[in-house]
């Protein structure tokens, strides 16, 4: 993240914000030595330059009891690389689009309601989206890290009493 213009009370903030945005004003001035007002103008600044993009809510979707989160990757001829970020964009069920190395790789997450969705969805977008070279899906079974999510990976270990 670019920093540049920001004094020690605002990288607290943000600080205090990454970890937990739910915090109220009143409770960040008292953390960083300010008024509530004080700390809602720095977070508006904050938000005005974009330092701040936004404040929402992240879900480990595999914990979720019913859906499939997915990852596609596809490989799209040259020409057709902004159509098929616009169809991707356009999708309800895509999250993330990322461009990635190599000539006209896309890598996008997404969700799904289902596994059949999730099938419906991949193999209509091969068929129907003129340049799609190749198209690649998986479903995520496991979070082992996220920092945004908060989860931490944690080495399984067998239970004691299988152990000889």
């Amino acid at each position: 993240m670019n920093q540049q213009g920001l004094d020690e009370i605002d990288r607290r903030i943000l600080d205090l914000i990454r970890d937990n945005a739910r915090l109220r004003y009143s409770e960040i001035g008292q953390m960083v030595g300010i008024s509530r007002v004080s700390v809602r103008n720095r977070m508006e600044q904050m938000e005005k330059s974009g330092v701040i993009r936004g404040y929402r809510t992240v879900m480990d979707q595999t914990m979720v009891p019913q859906g499939s989160r997915f990852f596609l990757d596809l490989e799209t001829d040259p020409e057709k690389y902004e159509d098929i970020l616009e169809r991707l964009a356009a999708s309800s069920l895509i999250r993330r689009i990322y461009g990635t190395s190599g000539q006209s790789r896309i890598h996008a997450e997404g969700f799904a309601p289902n596994q059949s969705q999730l099938n419906f969805f991949a193999n209509n977008l091969l068929r129907t989206a003129k340049g799609i070279r190749g198209i690649r899906w998986s479903t995520v079974i496991a979070t082992y890290k996220d920092i945004d999510g908060g989860v931490e990976y944690v080495r399984y270990q067998e239970p004691e009493h299988l152990e000889n």
